[in-house]
C-alpha cells in the first residue's frame, strides 16, 4: 500500500489503513498431530465409512498399508486428503483417500473452539487378524507382523507414535 495517500484519507480509515498496511498478516498455523492423539481434538462421528475399491490393479492382494494425510477443518470435514505414502507401490491409494474423504468428526470435549488439526492415518490392506480363540502365541505373532508392515506409512513430522 502506497502510504503517501494516507493524508487525504478521514482519519479513522486513515488509521486503520497505515495500521493494516504496516501489520504483517499472521495466518494461524494449523498444528500437526499424532494418529493416536486425534482423540484429544477431534472424535469420528460415523455410523459407517464408505470405501471404494478398484476390481483390477497393481498390486492388491499383497499386504500393504497406505498412509493417508488430511486436516479435520472447524466444522469436523476431512480436507486435503491425500496419500502421502503407499507401501508397496499399488493401486490401493485411492480407495484409502476415499475412505478418509468420507469421514466427519466431532469436537472433542477439550476443544471446544474447534480447533482445525492436520493428521494422517495409516490404512492396513491384506494383513492377518486376529481371531477369537486363537492361541495367545498366535496372536502375538500377529500383533508383532502388522506393526512390522505397518512401520513403513509412519510419517515424520506429527509428533510421537506409539
Amino acid at each position: 500500500m502506497d502510504l503517501s495517500n494516507c493524508r487525504r484519507l478521514p482519519v479513522l480509515v486513515l488509521v486503520l489503513a497505515c495500521a493494516a498496511a504496516a501489520a504483517p498478516a499472521q495466518a494461524q498455523a494449523i498444528p500437526r498431530v499424532a494418529p493416536e492423539k486425534i482423540g484429544d481434538y477431534w472424535v469420528m462421528d460415523a455410523t459407517h465409512v464408505d470405501v471404494t475399491l478398484p476390481y483390477t490393479g497393481v498390486n492388491l492382494g499383497k499386504p500393504g498399508c497406505v498412509a493417508v494425510s488430511f486436516v479435520i477443518g472447524s466444522d469436523g470435514r476431512t480436507l486435503d486428503v491425500r496419500a502421502a505414502r503407499v507401501v508397496p507401490p499399488s493401486d490401493l491409494g485411492p480407495s484409502a483417500v476415499s475412505m478418509i474423504r468420507s469421514m466427519h468428526y466431532r469436537p472433542a470435549a477439550g476443544n471446544r473452539a474447534q480447533q482445525p488439526i492436520a493428521s494422517y492415518l495409516i490404512v492396513p490392506f491384506n494383513l492377518p487378524s486376529a481371531r477369537a480363540g486363537m492361541p495367545a502365541a498366535e496372536r502375538q505373532r500377529i500383533a508383532a507382523e502388522r506393526i512390522r508392515r505397518l512401520q513403513p506409512c509412519v510419517l515424520p513430522g506429527y509428533g510421537s507414535t506409539r
